[in-house]
């Protein structure tokens, strides 16, 4: 069926949607075959666009509207949003386009169409004029000028000071790099940069991890021949590193507790030269089909995908225990941006508890002197190093931790600390925002 969809109707669902809580890539995904490849990328620059700059969009219009945007219903609330993102932010988008459009859509949507003309064409001559936070108030000024919540800010503040928080902020408010994973079975990074070019792509490889290529440019990435027959994944280079950091070898019998969609269960088969047994566990029956689909287009032959929740898993023992936890996410807030608008501080406490027993279940599967790793893709102590020293601090335990360094690539070396933790927040801002620690069982 040919495309139909229009792409800003479409973005104003998705941005109204997500306010009650859904997932942006999950429906921007479900409008990709309705879109043209040049409307799936309006699309995503619009969702994505809108949802990084929320914050700073609703103070410039609430300056020049008679009632603040959040007080108008969701839908004009939202297009408001998307037509001042296109009024604001991109050049190429006439400022005509985007108040006439925003129009037509209010006769559909909130019916406000007066109102949202009138504050659209106000935003565009007043532009200038927005008296935005000033320093008296560092933590009001972060929030509304890089879109992030209060909450938030003052967790880093406190942890990274001011000055290294705001490059954070910025760093999180740029496009996340699209980085994939070279599946070492099949190929090498040389041989699949030269391909990767052959086929229309421009291409260059990563600083940290040894398998990584980043990709500036691609008539599609589903769309190369070298996809299609499994010669790369899609994966960052924090992901990467994590994989790394387990020390599994040919042979071993590897638990991944939280596999899908199998990222880090096809790397694993991939360092374990396709030898050995994967056990990879998730909870939701759907998921594990992903990791099927990925194991099968890249070869990885030795992983099999159990549904078990990985808290109560009691089956079988293992040389290597991968726990990539569920998380709040916080680290990975530049790659979906909807997150800082339905995650509250509380959510991290509500993680704990499931971290924590999904690691004291895990570790007790482990042989000894077998190595576990335990990683998140958040920011935050709570989840990440107090897990970790909660866990220690039993007094029956026979776990240490070890340094990671020995088993990550030079260039990696400074992101571990003193004590062994991996972090990639802040200090590694091409990445996502992972932590990391290394345990041993003792034998």
């Amino acid at each position: 069926m040919a495309p139909v969809a229009d792409p800003r109707t479409k973005a104003l669902e998705i941005l109204r949607a997500v306010e009650n809580g859904a997932f942006a890539d999950a429906l921007i995904e479900e409008a990709r075959p309705a879109l043209s490849p040049r409307d799936r990328a309006f699309l995503l620059e619009l969702v994505y666009g809108t949802l990084r700059n929320r914050s700073r969009l609703d103070w410039a219009l609430d300056h020049l509207s008679s009632q603040p945007v959040s007080s108008t219903d969701p839908w004009t609330r939202n297009l408001l949003r998307l037509g001042a993102y296109q009024i604001l932010f991109l050049d190429r988008v006439p400022v005509s386009a985007a108040v006439n459009t925003s129009v037509e859509l209010a006769k559909q949507r909130g019916r406000k169409t007066g109102y949202v003309n009138g504050l659209l064409r106000n935003l565009d001559r007043r532009r200038e004029g927005v008296p935005w936070p000033g320093p008296e108030d560092p933590v009001k000024r972060l929030s509304v000028l890089y879109s992030h919540p209060d909450w938030l800010l003052r967790r880093w503040i406190s942890r990274y000071g001011l000055e290294t928080t705001e490059e954070a902020l910025r760093q999180n408010n740029l496009r996340a790099p699209l980085v994939i994973r070279t599946n070492s079975l099949k190929t090498t990074r040389s041989a699949l940069t030269a391909l990767l070019i052959e086929q229309g792509a421009e291409v260059r490889e990563t600083r940290y991890a040894p398998s990584a290529l980043e990709i500036l440019s691609s008539p599609g990435l589903s769309a190369l021949p070298a996809f299609q027959v499994g010669l790369f994944m899609v994966q960052d280079e924090a992901a990467q590193l994590i994989a790394l950091m387990l020390g599994a070898a040919p042979d071993d019998a590897v638990l991944d507790a939280c596999a899908a969609p199998g990222g880090k269960a096809t790397h694993l088969a991939e360092i374990m030269e396709n030898r050995g047994r994967i056990t990879a566990l998730d909870i939701d029956a759907g998921r594990l089909n992903r990791i099927r689909e990925n194991s099968r287009r890249l070869g990885a032959a030795i992983i099999e995908p159990v549904k078990a929740d990985a808290s109560k898993y009691e089956q079988g023992r293992y040389d290597r225990v991968l726990i990539d936890a569920p998380c709040s996410g916080l680290g990975v807030l530049r790659r979906h941006p909807d997150g800082r608008w339905n995650k509250t501080e509380s959510d991290i406490l509500g993680r704990c508890r499931t971290q924590a027993a999904i690691l004291e279940n895990c570790a007790g599967l482990l042989k000894p002197g077998g190595s576990l790793v335990y990683a998140t893709c958040t920011t935050e102590p709570e989840e990440n190093e107090q897990i970790i020293e909660s866990f220690l601090s039993a007094s029956d335990r026979t776990f240490v931790l070890d340094d990671p360094r020995p088993l990550l690539p030079q260039a990696a070396h400074h992101l571990v600390d003193s004590r062994g933790f991996l972090r990639t927040f802040p200090a590694a801002p091409d990445m996502d925002g992972f932590f990391g620690a290394r345990l041993i069982r003792a034998g």
